[in-house]
């Protein structure tokens, strides 16, 4: 424990120095200010909260991962010359990284949901924000850790994309065939497996954005009926593949 906490600390130090932690930090900041000033209606704040999460929060949630990984990287044999175990090394970036990321979130959404008294009314959000910009941050960081840094930024970039926009044109295109239309069960599961569209469902249901009724469905009924408790299951899932996977690659490495 004092050797989680031990890199922790260390890597909270570290994330001022890390460029795109600084460039999310203005972003957030002028973000949210534009926000504030807009005042977007009661209607309209809770989609283009999700949109903005799902889109930018993803993307910056790779960069910083993949920024803090570099970090770690680039000092790799004095790390390993320590006694810091692969999992108290892992869990400590994600700590320290994770820490700055959520005051950052604070900082856009905060002050314009205050404003808007939807508090209550956005409070599933944010379970489910955390869960998805957890496995994305955790994505870059092992991203970090184990490539180099041009290739490390193609594949952040490259998965960032599959994972927003790639998986589901994918599943369009599939929607077509002859096994999707007689299971469409795996349609559904197909679907939700991705962190990106279980944590647009789950949130767009959640607060309320689109007119929901789980009875007149005919496959995966009690699955959208329960897609808070599903996705936030599938982002722990990710969670614990991505650490799992990790933490074999940093171990495989030679610093």
């Amino acid at each position: 424990m004092n050797r989680l906490l031990a890199v922790f600390r260390w890597d909270l130090m570290l994330g001022i120095r890390n460029r795109f932690m600084q460039v999310v930090a203005i972003a957030c900041v002028m973000g949210g200010s534009a926000l504030l000033a807009a005042a977007p209606g009661r209607d309209t704040l809770p989609m283009l909260l999700i949109q903005v999460v799902l889109f930018f929060g993803s993307l910056f949630a790779f960069l910083i991962g993949w920024g803090s990984g570099q970090q770690a990287r680039q000092q790799g044999a004095f790390l390993f010359a320590q006694p810091i175990g692969t999992a108290e090394l892992i869990g400590g970036k994600l700590l320290g990284t994770g820490s700055w990321g959520i005051l950052l979130l604070a900082l856009f959404m905060g002050p314009a949901v205050l404003r808007a008294g939807m508090i209550e009314t956005l409070l599933p959000l944010v379970g489910l924000t955390l869960g998805f910009l957890l496995v994305c941050l955790l994505g870059g960081l092992g991203i970090g850790l184990v490539a180099t840094p041009v290739s490390g930024l193609m594949a952040v970039l490259l998965a960032w994309a599959v994972s927003v926009a790639g998986w589901e044109i994918g599943l369009l295109v599939l929607s077509e065939s002859r096994l999707i239309e007689s299971t469409p069960w795996v349609f559904v599961a197909l679907l939700l497996v991705n962190p990106a569209g279980a944590f647009r469902i789950g949130a767009m249901i959640g607060v309320e954005s689109v007119p929901f009724d789980a009875e007149g469905l005919e496959t995966g009924r009690w699955v959208f009926a329960h897609i808070g408790a599903v996705a936030m299951a599938v982002f722990a899932a990710w969670v614990s593949v991505l650490f799992a996977a990790i933490a074999r690659g940093v171990n495989r490495q030679e610093f």
